[in-house]
């Protein structure tokens, strides 16, 4: 074990910065926490809950794939070396899960490969939930990573405890600005630990939840319900870690194809809408039942484990109150008799957490 002071982790990261792509929390000028390439915002130690997830490292939001002129193709791969430092062990799991998803039946997919497999990660242990919208442990997951990072920092104070669990991860304890632990520093990490899941708060019921979803409980009336209060806007999708809908078009210029390929959501109605007019997921109710199906039961199926990792992230861009949170605790009232919403209820009796954008107004 070795010990990283938190005055420090500037000028390590700006030691990583001369092999590597270095992508840390950094504020915006409209206060936004954002995970960026260093020197692209305001680094000021703080390791939060970043409005993106490291998804967009991996999986960009707009990327190149291909161009073609005439019969002659020439595919565009990024093999970029990246250092992701301070992401949560939320994140990390979900980088793992969407690893499982881009590599499925031997279906690779060459872009997002070759950046995995060119990024290190430095995971911050989370010693209270980052905003009141985290439930991790309700969502199978923990506080704290005992396998599957390069390197994981535990916050001591004024320095953080830093474990590594790989070869890049040993190579990064190598830096001249990493100093040998101490004694007792073992127990301090397991406190650490202990403290973590002690403040883990948010229950919602997520397992439930599944077992409602996999009993085919919730009917039309119920899903129609709730997404009358959708927006569309594809916030949830988006700022979700574990989300790949995506979109592909072609842009010729000057004799030359480009191919794109951008990010989408399954909750609006143009996602599987069919050359022919017709969609088969017509209402946005269909749309809404088929996002939470797919990580909450069909995701287990395929890959043992739920699509959500409890971040949290979705309760807080939802404006609406559409987020996991809510959706979980209104899966949960579903019973067989009455539908989760009576007639005088509104969506806004579910809500636990305050929305982003509404914490934004506030700042005007």
């Amino acid at each position: 074990m070795k010990r990283l002071r938190k005055e420090k982790v500037l000028g390590f990261l700006k030691d990583m910065h001369h092999s590597a792509t270095v992508y840390c929390p950094q504020f915006m000028a409209d206060k936004d926490l954002m995970l960026l390439p260093l020197g692209d915002g305001v680094f000021k130690g703080e390791i939060g809950k970043t409005t993106f997830a490291a998804k967009s490292v991996l999986f960009p939001q707009s990327e190149e794939t291909l161009s073609f002129t005439g019969s002659r193709i020439s595919k565009v791969t990024d093999s970029t070396k990246t250092l992701v430092f301070g992401i949560r062990p939320c994140e990390m799991r979900a980088i793992h899960f969407t690893d499982r998803f881009m590599t499925r039946d031997n279906l690779v997919d060459p872009n997002y490969i070759s950046r995995r497999r060119g990024m290190t990660c430095v995971v911050v242990a989370c010693e209270k939930p980052p905003s009141d919208t985290c439930f991790c442990v309700d969502a199978g997951g923990m506080p704290y990573l005992e396998t599957g990072y390069d390197l994981q920092l535990f916050d001591a104070g004024d320095v953080y405890m830093a474990v590594s669990s790989s070869e890049e991860g040993e190579e990064l304890l190598r830096n001249r600005h990493f100093e040998d632990g101490l004694e007792g520093d073992e127990g301090r990490v397991e406190a650490i630990k202990r403290e973590a899941l002690r403040l883990q708060k948010n229950r919602p019921g997520t397992q439930r939840a599944m077992e409602v979803l996999k009993e085919g409980k919730p009917d039309g009336v119920f899903w129609e319900r709730l997404a009358d209060q959708c927006i569309n806007c594809g916030g949830c999708v988006y700022v979700c870690p574990t989300c790949t809908c995506f979109n592909v078009f072609d842009l010729p210029l000057q004799g030359r194809v480009t191919r794109y390929r951008t990010w989408d959501a399954c909750l609006h109605a143009g996602f599987t809408r069919e050359t022919s007019g017709h969609n088969p997921r017509p209402t946005q109710g269909a749309r809404l039942a088929r996002r939470w199906e797919h990580k909450l039961k069909y995701d287990i199926v395929n890959y043992k484990e739920s699509g959500c990792v409890g971040c949290g992230r979705c309760s807080g861009a939802c404006p609406v109150g559409l987020g996991a949170l809510d959706m979980i605790k209104a899966l949960n009232r579903v019973s067989g008799a009455e539908p989760v919403l009576k007639a005088n209820e509104s969506l806004s009796n579910l809500r636990s957490g305050r929305s982003l954008w509404t914490e934004k107004a506030k700042r005007f």
